[in-house]
Parts: C-alpha cells; sequence; structure tokens
C-alpha cells in the first residue's frame, strides 16, 4: 500500500518505537522479578516470596498499560504506512522505511523472546510453587493426617490412609 502522508511516517514510527522500549524496559524488569521470585523459593526464603509475588502482579499492570499505550502508537504509524489501524507490527516493518524497518524488526525480535523466556520461567516458577505447596500438606499430614485418602478399598471406594503420626491423637 501507498503511504497515506510519507511525511508523516518517520515521526509515527519514532513515536513507535519510544512505545516499544517502554514494553521492552517493563518486561525486563518483570523477568527480573521472575528470577528473583524464583531464587527465594529454592532457597526456601518464603517470607520473601508473597512480596515477590505482589511485585510481579504490579508490574504485570505496567506491562498491560505499556502494552494499551504501544497499541495507541501502533494505529498513527499503520496509518501513516498506508496499513489498516489494526495492522500487525510485522505488517508495519514491512511497510517501514529506511532506518525504522530495521529498529521495528529488532523490538520485534526482542519483544518475541522477552514473551518466550517469561513464559518458560512462570512455568517453572508455578512447578517450583507447586513442588513447595505439596511438601508443605506432606510435611502437615504427618501431625494431623492426610486431608485426602489416598488408598482404595476392594469396592473401589476411598479411604484415609492409615499412617503413622508424630503424636497419639487417640487422646
Amino acid at each position: 500500500m501507498i503511504a497515506l502522508d510519507p511525511a508523516l511516517a518517520p515521526a509515527a514510527c519514532a513515536q513507535l518505537s519510544d512505545a516499544l522500549w517502554r514494553v521492552r524496559d517493563v518486561l525486563e524488569l518483570l523477568a527480573y522479578r521472575v528470577e528473583v521470585q524464583r531464587a527465594l523459593v529454592e532457597t526456601g526464603r518464603a517470607s520473601w516470596v508473597a512480596r515477590a509475588t505482589r511485585e510481579i502482579d504490579d508490574l504485570l499492570e505496567q506491562v498491560r498499560t505499556a502494552e494499551l499505550l504501544r497499541a495507541v502508537d501502533t494505529e498513527p504509524a499503520a496509518r501513516a504506512l498506508g496499513l489498516p489501524s489494526d495492522a500487525s507490527l510485522g505488517e508495519i516493518v514491512s511497510a517501514a522505511p529506511e532506518p525504522w524497518d530495521h529498529l521495528l524488526t529488532e523490538h520485534r525480535i526482542a519483544l518475541l523472546e522477552a514473551t518466550r523466556d517469561l513464559t518458560e520461567s512462570a512455568a517453572a516458577n508455578r512447578e517450583l510453587l507447586s513442588a513447595g505447596a505439596r511438601a508443605v500438606e506432606d510435611v502437615l499430614a504427618q501431625f494431623t493426617g492426610p486431608r485426602t485418602a489416598t488408598t482404595y478399598s476392594a469396592t473401589g471406594t476411598t479411604e484415609p490412609d492409615p499412617t503413622r503420626r508424630l503424636f497419639d491423637q487417640s487422646s
């Protein structure tokens, strides 16, 4: 498509690039906080995990805000390049003039990598936190007994596991 206003394209691309930098900065900080959370869980510093989780939630809100601002800045760039207002970053890259095509490509690649890395880190943290929760339940079960049945009867119904307890609960 022919740009609607070629004179506006560089300024619109520059504004979009600034918005993409903001998104990248927030994603980088989020990646750092997710890694801190993982380190806290792995080292058993449970007292700080809740704070780290709150900080991650706050950063997720900042990501949403930065993404909204990026969406707002995408529309003028798309229109200046003669694209539909809902054009993807890939489409904008294809239509952007030099040097913006290269700069926006770098942003796109960095954002894809950051998203992939964050997804993997978040999945690893969920797994660690789940394992930690199961370990706590196992320890508590030694004192109070299992919360759920762990064996089946001959009829197929579940029955509590009669494991030994640390304390005599018969009194």
